[in-house]
């Protein structure tokens, strides 16, 4: 790692679910080109990937030609002249599967993806029954994201399947495959604080559990030799990180390593806007907006600058 990515604290504003759908891909390109964002990961089966790969280019050449909207903003917060991260956002839960070889057993009866509950459960009582057809799908979505002319820098997982049994053990595979040299590590910290203080006990039990699985993920020896910020927020936060939350997240952020917060913007609908027949729902619509607006307004600066936070990137965890 260089010496100046070593030494200074920055964190990295994520984006996941890029490709969900129109307002998402445009809430995800304003927080870029109007706010803070730094990182993004493709949702590759989704049905707005591929507007969201031909859009991407552009919003590059824009970062590189100093064009942004947010460029002053940007600078004072120190953040580097490097080209944003696109990731990939594996996806067991939501939609329907790229592989044609894909188990049964792990898609509902309309042939589609069950949700998360269901999947962690089929998943964590069968052990390696379905490693063949996980990696299989896992592999087809990182080809559809390489046909669609980008390739990942980063791996994470739509609502955090990269850390349950069952798809853990194939993400070294999936990712020496590839040559994708970062992942997320969402072993979260100071939720007492961040989830627990808000009064929300269900998202605090849930948040503990994620955790759990989070350490197992990241002891697993083929992991460790993949780089990871070394502290990430967010995983009880969809939608509902604001002010208060990203200065309690800016607070506890790491000196070493870097850290990475996990957000869900998007634009709103208009009230006459009819979804695309294939679009998802999506349930988390309403509050994605939240986000945005804080992202996208110069007085969330004061709290980076409070804290002595420069604005950062997971690739710079490659640096030498």
């Amino acid at each position: 790692m260089a010496a100046a990515a070593a030494t200074r604290r920055w964190v990295a504003l994520h984006a996941d679910d890029f490709g969900m759908s129109r307002v998402v891909n445009a809430g995800i390109l304003r927080s870029f080109r109007e706010g803070l964002l730094t990182s993004t990961s493709l949702l590759a089966n989704a049905p707005g990937a591929e507007e969201a790969c031909a859009l991407w280019p552009k919003l590059s050449e824009e970062l590189q030609a100093g064009s942004l909207p947010s460029s002053a903003r940007r600078r004072k917060l120190n953040e580097q002249l490097q080209p944003f991260d696109l990731g990939i956002h594996i996806n067991l839960t939501q939609g329907s599967p790229l592989s044609k070889s894909y188990p049964a057993e792990l898609l509902n009866d309309h042939g589609q993806f069950p949700g998360i509950g269901p999947v962690f459960r089929q998943l964590r009582s069968t052990g390696t029954k379905y490693r063949d057809g996980v990696r299989k799908e896992l592999q087809q979505q990182v080809e559809r994201m390489l046909d669609l002319g980008v390739t990942p820098t980063h791996l994470n997982g739509h609502q955090y399947i990269e850390m349950i049994p069952g798809v853990a053990e194939v993400i070294p595979e999936l990712m020496s495959d590839y040559a994708i040299p970062i992942v997320r590590i969402a072993r979260e910290s100071h939720l007492v604080r961040t989830v627990l203080r808000q009064g929300r006990l269900t998202a605090f039990a849930v948040a503990l559990i994620k955790r759990y699985y989070a350490g197992r993920f990241a002891s697993q020896s083929a992991v460790m030799k993949f780089a990871a910020p070394t502290r990430f927020f967010g995983t009880s936060h969809a939608g509902l990180v604001d002010r208060v939350t990203l200065k309690r997240f800016l607070e506890h952020s790491s000196l070493i390593g870097g850290t990475e917060i996990g957000l869900h913007p998007a634009i709103l609908p208009g009230a006459d806007a009819r979804p695309a027949s294939d679009e998802w729902f999506d349930p988390l619509q309403h509050l994605r907006p939240l986000e945005l607006n804080w992202l996208c307004d110069p007085a969330t600066d004061d709290l980076f600058m409070a804290q002595g936070t420069s604005l950062g990137r997971l690739s710079s965890l490659l640096q030498k």
